[in-house]
């Protein structure tokens, strides 16, 4: 049985604009968890060189990732900015053990994920683009061009089960994002 099936429900799929702080808000609430509680982060395959320091990814090159896609390695894949980007099934293997599991996903994939993993939620973290271009450079890892590539990109969410400002300090984001989950997740009470 495919992992997504049954157990989707367990799936938080975080997405957003460039510089709209997803992994920051994402490390912040995993981190603010105890280990016990905290969702299995879903590390991403990608086409970009390793040693970026704002997301531990598996760095792959495309024919290794054309390799890997032909041979079913992916429960997501997708494309944007010039880069691949996967997820591999090894990295949602916690749903079939009852555990959350989050991932960084794409707003321009939604309904691909939506079709093979109906029940996940999905958090867009959204903030002003002023706030994102002095988010962009100061990561330094794209031209001005690509910059200005990724601020006028604009794609809609979909259908989403929660949004998140982050404009301004990340603790808010942060606070936001685990009580959200923690009414998403509590166990239901029985009369």
């Amino acid at each position: 049985m495919n992992l997504l099936q049954g157990h989707s429900h367990r799936l938080l799929v975080i997405v957003g604009a460039s510089g709209a702080g997803k992994d920051s808000v994402l490390r912040g609430w995993l981190a603010s968890l105890p280990q016990e509680l905290r969702p299995h982060l879903a590390r991403r395959t990608i086409t970009r060189a390793g040693g970026d320091s704002s997301e531990a990814h598996e760095a792959i090159d495309e024919a290794g990732f054309g390799a890997a896609r032909a041979a079913d390695a992916f429960a997501f894949a997708w494309q944007a900015h010039g880069l691949h980007y996967g997820v591999r099934w090894s990295e949602l293997a916690p749903l079939g053990q009852g555990r959350w599991v989050a991932m960084n996903g794409s707003r321009a994939h939604l309904g691909a994920l939506r079709a093979a993993a109906p029940q996940a939620h999905v958090i867009e973290v959204v903030a002003a683009d002023v706030v994102r271009q002095a988010r962009l450079m100061s990561r330094a890892r794209e031209a001005g061009a690509s910059i200005l590539d990724r601020l006028q990109r604009s794609v809609p969410a979909g259908s989403l089960d929660q949004r998140i400002s982050n404009d301004g300090d990340l603790a808010t984001a942060v606070a936001q994002l685990g009580g959200w989950w923690q009414g998403l997740s509590a166990p239901v009470q029985l009369p």
